[in-house]
């Protein structure tokens, strides 16, 4: 079934269904499943109105907001995605267009009966189709991020299968600044969670908040790990306050030989192999599908090691990196990444622990940013667990074959089972709870990055109703 099918089909109602505990009216389904956006507006609104169950007011919110963000994420339209290929194919046709739509290169949504196609639709053409791709060549030089990787990965995998090295200790300013929409008024309480490094992982150490907006509170314990702040907004410059953490930490590189890793049998009865070998809905599930790809990919293989090699392999040969869509509007995301043979690194990253788990290796999720110099951004990546070892790092998006990192000798094998050290691990799972607990919906419902904003009166969007920055102050 191609994208576009699964979103006429399913589209919000199947984010709805999976976060909500009661389903919703039939009317508003049939609205939804048709693309009939506005009439669902209307419905909900109308519902909204004389709703008294705080489930039914849960449901039906963050149905709303999640249309807002099915607006956000495709709006453009045919002549604008066009206009953008020709630049690089002048001679394009219309039937390529149509071919790219039916194979889902090209993501679109019928809303309100018009075609309306995914912000990003242009660019990932050429990322995705080897064809295009040949019309619009990335700069050959050697990037930034890569100059720093040529010059790590040597020194970390000399430092030992295993060990902590290659420490960075980095000074970070994350903020979030509200935006001037009308979605903040007086007498508003402004909640923000922002995300901050993790002490209780071996690769992170010595945190240190050295200055902040106002007081915060941080539940170390949850699995998305944040510097909480609350405002009353009393004025004009209460709003325009930004709230904001000012950090250092120091992290460290870590890789581990797996041909010369000694591990045990797992032992299957532990809570750690039961936890991270299971299901989890809705983006870890051994469908049908996923059951065939492992087994055709791992085939009668036994050792857990080479289960995860063989895993990797084929994630980074055959999936390209491609800007995605909100993962709150994907249903299944492992599913979404071998239907539409593209993904970004949290997409792979829950293949790859997905077709781990049903292989039999324990793997979890793992994520927050990466820091390298010129180039900070959003990042996931995940952890493998050998009995006898602990868990490991792994990271399928670093993993993709590179020219400039083959010169390190190990070249992309090195994030098979190793990690450099400019990272910011915030989270340890992905679709958990706050700390406090939210009380509507969040922006991305899946992972905890940007930060996330919500008055008493509802959630606030990003890049809507607030705006979000973080930098490296300082590298020692």
């Amino acid at each position: 079934m191609k994208l576009r099918n699964i979103f006429a089909l399913l589209g919000v109602a199947a984010v709805v269904a999976s976060c909500a505990p009661k389903a919703a009216p039939d009317p508003l389904a049939e609205a939804l499943a048709a693309g009939e956006l506005t009439a669902a507006e209307q419905m909900i609104e109308e519902n909204l109105a004389t709703a008294t169950d705080e489930t039914e007011i849960a449901q039906l919110t963050w149905t709303r907001d999640s249309i807002k963000l099915v607006r956000r994420d495709f709006r453009r339209d045919s002549a604008y995605v066009v206009d953008y290929i020709k630049k690089y194919i002048p001679e394009l046709t219309a039937e390529k267009v149509a071919e790219w739509e039916a194979s889902g290169v090209i993501e679109y949504k019928v809303i309100d009966g018009k075609k309306c196609y995914f912000r990003n639709a242009g660019p990932n053409v050429f990322r995705v189709d080897e064809w295009a791709s040949q019309f619009k060549q990335e700069s050959s030089d050697i990037s930034s991020l890569d100059s720093i990787l040529i010059i790590q990965i040597p020194e970390i995998t000399a430092a030992g299968s295993g060990e902590l090295t290659a420490p960075v200790r980095m000074k970070v300013r994350h903020e979030i600044t509200l935006n001037e929409t009308g979605a903040i008024v007086p007498g508003d309480t402004v909640r923000v969670w922002i995300p901050i490094p993790r002490m209780d992982v071996p690769r992170q150490k010595d945190f240190v908040a050295l200055a902040t907006s106002e007081e915060y509170f941080n539940d170390p314990t949850a699995l998305h790990n944040t510097a909480y702040f609350e405002r009353v907004i009393t004025s004009a410059e209460d709003a325009a306050k930004p709230f904001f953490i000012e950090y250092e930490y120091t992290s460290y590189g870590q890789w581990y030989d797996l041909e010369k890793l000694e591990i045990e049998p797992y032992d299957t009865e532990s809570a750690v192999y039961k936890e991270y070998t299971a299901e989890r809905f809705p983006h870890v599930m051994f469908t049908d599908r996923i059951k065939e790809l492992t087994a055709q990919v791992v085939g009668d293989e036994q050792d857990p090691r080479k289960k995860v090699s063989l895993i990797f392999d084929y994630i980074t040969k055959t999936y390209p990196w491609a800007s995605a869509v909100n993962y709150s509007l994907i249903p299944n995301i492992p599913e979404y990444v071998v239907a539409n043979s593209k993904g970004d690194c949290g997409q792979v990253g829950l293949l790859m622990i997905t077709m781990s788990r049903c292989a039999g290796v324990p793997a979890r999720w793992q994520s927050g940013l990466m820091f390298h110099p010129n180039d900070c951004n959003l990042h996931d990546w995940t952890e493998l667990y050998f009995e006898g070892v602990g868990w490991i790092p792994c990271d399928p998006s670093f993993g993709r074959p590179s020219e400039a990192l083959a010169v390190t000798g190990i070249g992309d094998k090195f994030f098979n089972s190793g990690i450099d050290s400019y990272r910011m691990i915030a989270n340890l799972d992905y679709s958990r709870d706050f700390s406090p607990k939210r009380k509507f919906g969040r922006c991305d419902t899946v992972d905890s990055q940007t930060g996330e904003a919500e008055t008493q009166r509802g959630m606030l969007f990003v890049g809507v109703d607030f705006s979000y920055s973080f930098k490296v102050l300082e590298y020692k």
